[in-house]
């Protein structure tokens, strides 16, 4: 094993020295730039190492449907968010893929703002037959630091901010202010718990011209 890897490398150093700058392109080419593909596998094999209640709450959830050829789970599972993962799952990356996969939040590892919009907005914006649109882009929410995992959670069997008596919490996340101090409106505060921030608020509404 040891030879046959030390034979590569000798090739690939004549290689840079014969070729330049062609020879490196190729190798960047074969080695990084590689496009993944579906797998085609069970979501059950990416929770092997994905494990943990969170993780697994999503088959609970409408992105788990595997009957509704709308939902996640019902095309590619994972992938239909996360991406294509042939190279994240190949034992030769160790799950450190070229490109990596789209990560969701804010974390470190998240993938930038525009591709986890433009995830989300593959389904919710109309281009799976019979999903409703939901306006992002030019709404109120459309700002630089907000995604839809802002408000939304997918790995959950229900969404907080699409219930009720839980949406207010959610939105406090950012409108802190309107926990205590909201306006009356006519004689008094509303009831959040009963109305939510929604009863008032249309956040996926565009402005009008």
């Amino acid at each position: 094993m040891f030879q046959s890897k030390r034979k590569i490398l000798i090739v690939l150093a004549l290689m840079f020295a014969a070729g330049g700058v062609h020879a490196e392109q190729w190798l960047d080419e074969i080695l990084v730039h590689r496009t993944p593909a579906f797998t085609g596998e069970n979501p059950e094999n990416c929770l092997v190492c994905h494990s943990g209640e969170r993780m697994r709450s999503i088959a609970d959830g409408a992105h788990g449907d595997t009957e509704d050829d709308r939902a996640p789970f019902g095309n590619n599972g994972c992938e239909s968010c996360h991406g294509p993962a042939s190279i994240h799952v190949s034992r030769a990356h160790g799950g450190k893929g070229f490109p990596p996969l789209i990560g969701f939040g804010y974390a470190k590892v998240a993938a930038p703002r525009d591709q986890q919009v433009a995830a989300c907005m593959y389904c919710h914006g109309g281009s799976q037959e019979g999903m409703e649109v939901t306006p992002f882009e030019g709404t109120t929410h459309d700002k630089w630091i907000v995604t839809c995992s802002s408000c939304h959670q997918v790995h959950a069997e229900e969404d907080p901010v699409m219930t009720r008596s839980t949406q207010a919490k959610v939105c406090y996340t950012c409108h802190a202010e309107q926990e205590e101090g909201h306006q009356k409106v006519g004689r008094r505060v509303p009831d959040f718990s009963r109305m939510g921030c929604a009863g008032c608020h249309k956040v996926h509404r565009l402005p009008k011209n």
